[in-house]
């Protein structure tokens, strides 16, 4: 798929610059995973594995309480939804890369007459599609920035204390919250751990964004697909304006019906087309959508305990608190907007059919638009556990969730 390909309007500069651009089309052309892709994996895995061996072992070596084990695993729950996506993508990569026909600017035959208009839709949401692909590159570069420049996490409390981390003042600070079975303290193992955990920082941001950006916008390219579609509709009619005089034309009755029942024709099936990608796209991304809410709440539940039980002033430590918690909060708060967005535009089908002349079209046609409109009566949107729907009432169900369970942990704690 070449740049000229693109639907107007959408920010591919991401993937291109990560290189995943070249690898999906290389892949959809060739049915062969390129180097770019291994290197992703290879890199994700070599950086993680030792981590997650000392993690485990910490588990046995080092005395524990709720609040320095929840402040230890905050740090490793975004590892494991890094290696969830890279797991998905690999063993989903063919499905995935078919879904980029929903990037193509020809998805729809659209007709002559609307296809100046139909890129300025393009463009207008796609507009919001690059906003919300590049608020996590933004926000994870602040938080590699900060957490690089001001390490926060004491390497005294890690090795030898428990209860809370702010009580620690002494010492000497790292990035994050893993154990070693040295003493970190002493040269060079503190340097050594010191280069490791912002190799793993600067890795983990960069490629976690990268995959939302891979799998978010192909999400957004099917909300731009429904609009697109839901404004063919509502402008079928018999009397149009003329792209080229800028005049109203009406046809004779017999133009006028044939005209309307072709467009009808491919409107239907442009829309059991979009249908088709709507259902593969939710079984795609249901193992996707489960992970991030799943660990998301984990890391939400920590995160306010840690506040709860923590009872602390000191602004680095919450800064840095604040920048986990809110780092996943994004994402999930994404793909549920995405989702809220996809359902809206799948209903709103319903109400462009009332917009167009469809009822001027012969008798086949009108009962084939009507079943459509009972169709579109259903929404399109992601899924949780392959049945719980995905929206921005679920985002206020998660953080309500969130804050009662804390809660209770920190209740039960004192």
């Amino acid at each position: 798929m070449e740049d000229s390909d693109v639907i107007d309007g959408l920010n591919i500069r991401f993937l291109k610059l990560f290189g995943m651009w070249k690898a999906v089309n290389e892949y959809r052309n060739t049915g062969k995973r390129n180097l770019i892709i291994k290197i992703y994996i290879f890199g994700s895995f070599l950086l993680t594995v030792p981590a997650a061996i000392f993690q485990t072992q910490s588990v046995f070596t080092i005395e524990f309480d709720i609040q320095k084990a929840t402040f230890m695993y905050m740090h490793t729950l975004p590892a494991i939804s890094l290696c969830c996506r890279i797991i998905v993508f690999w063993f989903r990569m063919d499905s995935q890369c078919k879904l980029y026909d929903l990037m193509r600017s020809d998805f729809f035959n659209v007709p002559e007459r609307l296809r100046a208009r139909v890129r300025e839709v393009y463009k207008d949401t796609n507009r919001l599609s690059n906003f919300c692909c590049l608020v996590p590159f933004i926000w994870n570069t602040g938080i590699e920035i900060w957490f690089i420049a001001f390490p926060g996490v004491s390497v005294e409390y890690i090795q030898h204390r428990t209860g809370s981390m702010s009580a620690v003042t002494t010492g000497k600070w790292k990035i994050l919250s893993g154990w070693y079975p040295f003493h970190v303290e002493d040269y060079p193992y503190y340097q050594i751990v010191f280069v490791y955990e912002s190799l793993c920082l600067l890795w983990a941001a960069n490629v976690m964004a990268m995959y939302f950006s891979l799998f978010y916008q192909i999400l957004m390219c099917l909300y731009a697909q429904f609009v697109v579609l839901g404004f063919r509709l509502s402008n079928l009619k018999v009397d149009f304006i003329d792209s080229n005089t800028r005049s109203f034309k009406t046809s004779d009755e017999n133009e006028t019906n044939s005209r309307i029942n072709k467009e009808l024709n491919e409107i239907l099936r442009d829309h059991q087309k979009l249908l088709r990608y709507a259902e593969k796209l939710r079984s795609i991304y249901n193992p996707l959508v489960t992970m991030t809410l799943g660990i998301g709440i984990l890391i939400l539940i920590i995160g306010a305990a840690q506040l709860l039980l923590g009872k602390t002033s000191d602004p680095s430590f919450l800064f840095q608190l604040f920048q986990i918690f809110s780092f996943q909060f994004i994402e999930m708060s994404l793909f549920c907007f995405g989702s809220s967005l996809i359902e809206t535009a799948s209903t709103d089908l319903h109400f462009a059919v009332y917009c167009s002349d469809w009822y001027r079209a012969d008798v086949k046609l009108r009962k084939a638009i009507q079943m459509m409109m009972v169709r579109a009566r259903k929404s399109t949107n992601l899924t949780a556990i392959a049945m719980y729907p995905i929206n921005m009432e679920t985002l206020g169900s998660i953080c309500q969730f969130t804050y009662s369970t804390a809660a209770l942990m920190s209740g039960m704690v004192e």
